[in-house]
């Protein structure tokens, strides 16, 4: 199915891009908009299930720990062919927030009858494409290809005392976790923020901001950076705390041990995704255009990323405050 929608999202994106004119032959244009819709339709449905699909892969992966020599967690799987298996577990994490984004994308061009983003919907359907297909080999290359022999685990790779600038950083401290919450108090207050704004634009009738491609670009790297210091407070310091293993650190041990920390791990992600793709939209010039009839959803995206952010990071202080005081 992964080649299937590969090839389809891929060739088809590329070949449908160069050819969608609204001036063209009216015959031409109908024929090619039908071939649109039929694309669209079939990648609506492939990449709804390809949300859905993708913690199989490390469902497959966490089966398969009890075959290899030396391994205890999905660290040691990698372990067997780190040059692939890492590249494509981060694909698994990467694809669904461009799925998401796509798919929200396609939601609100079907509300328009002027389809603001048809184009960057069809645009977006190329590196989507060639990625899945890259997915799709590395997939194949590693599952085909695990050799039948010993591998280190995490204790060696985490755990084992070193002198380097690597070390420094993943010490177990609270440096991590402290910085994580200011971050966490910072996102969501703009959260709110946003949200606040964005009805008084609803109410007064008037445009909110859009188009300005710098605060787009601040807030991606803000994002992106809480979501690196938050796998590292996972990593240095709660993952030792809630597995009661004060010198074993490592996140994957932590998701297969600790149900609510892998609960936690995926509402703080998806709050974080859905806010990075609420700028990716809001920066577009096409949804300044009709930015008032779509306002409304935008305040339901925010929402949604204000409950899995916020309800993930307070199932993560329920827990820490618990572990702390008994």
């Amino acid at each position: 199915m992964s080649l299937y929608i590969g090839c389809i999202a891929f060739f088809n994106g590329f070949y449908i891009l160069r050819r969608w004119n609204t001036g063209n032959n009216a015959e031409e244009q109908y024929a090619l908009e039908k071939k649109v819709y039929l694309i669209i339709t079939i990648l609506f449905i492939g990449f709804t299930l390809r949300i859905f699909m993708f913690p199989l892969w490390f469902l497959t992966l966490q089966s398969m720990i009890i075959s290899i020599s030396g391994a205890m967690c999905l660290v040691g799987v990698h372990n067997v062919n780190p040059q692939v298996s890492y590249i494509s577990s981060a694909l698994k994490l990467i694809l669904p927030s461009l799925y998401a984004y796509w798919l929200i994308l396609n939601f609100l061009d079907r509300k328009m009858e002027t389809q603001p983003f048809m184009k960057k919907k069809l645009w977006l359907l190329t590196p989507i494409g060639l990625l899945i297909l890259a997915e799709t080999v590395l997939d194949i290359t590693f599952l085909f290809s695990v050799p039948p022999r010993q591998v280190s685990c995490c204790t060696s790779l985490f755990d084992v005392p070193r002198d380097d600038i690597l070390q420094i950083a993943v010490e177990s401290t609270w440096r991590w976790v402290i910085i994580f919450y200011g971050m966490a108090v910072f996102i969501f207050s703009e959260m709110l923020y946003f949200i606040i704004a964005q009805k008084k634009s609803m109410l007064s009738g008037k445009k909110w901001w859009f188009g300005k491609k710098w605060l787009m670009i601040i807030q991606t790297i803000l994002i992106l950076f809480t979501m690196f210091v938050f796998v590292l407070a996972l990593q240095t310091k709660i993952a030792p705390l809630f597995m009661k293993l004060p010198f074993h650190q490592c996140i994957f041990c932590l998701c297969q041990t600790v149900w609510d920390a892998l609960l936690t791990l995926f509402m703080v992600f998806s709050g974080l995704f859905l806010l990075l793709i609420y700028f990716w939209i809001v920066e577009d010039n096409n949804y300044g255009e009709v930015s008032l009839k779509l306002n409304r959803i935008m305040v339901n995206i925010l929402i949604w990323s204000v409950c899995l952010f916020g309800g993930g990071v307070i199932i993560l202080s329920i827990h820490l405050i618990y572990i702390l005081y008994t």
